[in-house]
């Protein structure tokens, strides 16, 4: 018995990046506001666009002072990164743990059964993947791959306000395709290994 060959996706997926989510803070009044960087992407993947009412940032840069708590503006970069004015680090005391997975962070915590894992795999594997360009990009400028959020409105990794890929999801959707057919393909590594020794038994007993 031949065992097919597994197909493993990439764990990250060339895909339009999700914006990067700005983070209300209080100001201190003892502290005066510099520029922070926020988070941006949990994955990099790209620069996804420009964020409603977010301009692109000039001169600001991250570290120096800023007259107007609450201001951001946009990096542009692969990460989606903004910068946020204000007195405390948005990303907290660690000012610089992004994003943070430790279960003490988190609620909510479900493990998916391999029923789901299998639905997830499924979902992974109906991605119709495209290349194209942002509008506006330069016609020369190199195509970009992914996929088009119409296509799939409904896929857990798309972002909550519907505009932007979860990229964080989308590489979690990749690792339960990759576990998922790990599985199988150790299911039918211990099949092989069963027929085999039946089949060794059934020589052995046989005249030679």
């Amino acid at each position: 018995m031949r065992l097919p060959r597994p197909f493993f996706l990439p764990i990250m997926l060339v895909v339009a990046a999700c914006g990067a989510e700005l983070v209300e803070v209080d100001p201190d009044p003892t502290s005066d506001p510099i520029w922070y960087a926020t988070c941006g992407d949990p994955a990099c993947g790209g620069y996804a666009g420009p964020v409603d009412g977010v301009p692109a940032c000039a001169d600001e840069v991250e570290g120096a002072a800023c007259a107007a708590p609450g201001a951001a503006c946009d990096l542009q970069d692969d990460c989606n990164t903004q910068l946020v004015c204000a007195s405390e680090d948005p990303k907290g005391e660690s000012g610089g743990a992004c994003p943070v997975s430790r279960a003490k962070a988190k609620v909510d915590v479900h493990y998916l059964s391999s029923t789901e894992l299998a639905a997830v795999r499924d979902a992974t594997l109906g991605i119709p993947l495209a290349t194209w360009r942002y509008v506006g990009a330069d016609p020369a400028s190199r195509a970009r791959l992914g996929f088009i959020l119409d296509d799939r409105p409904s896929l857990p990794a798309a972002a909550l306000d519907g505009e932007h890929v979860d990229v964080y999801g989308l590489a979690a959707m990749a690792v339960a395709t990759v576990q998922t057919q790990a599985a199988e393909l150790s299911a039918l590594r211990a099949q092989q290994a069963a027929l085999e020794a039946r089949l060794a038994a059934l020589e052995g007993r046989s005249p030679r």
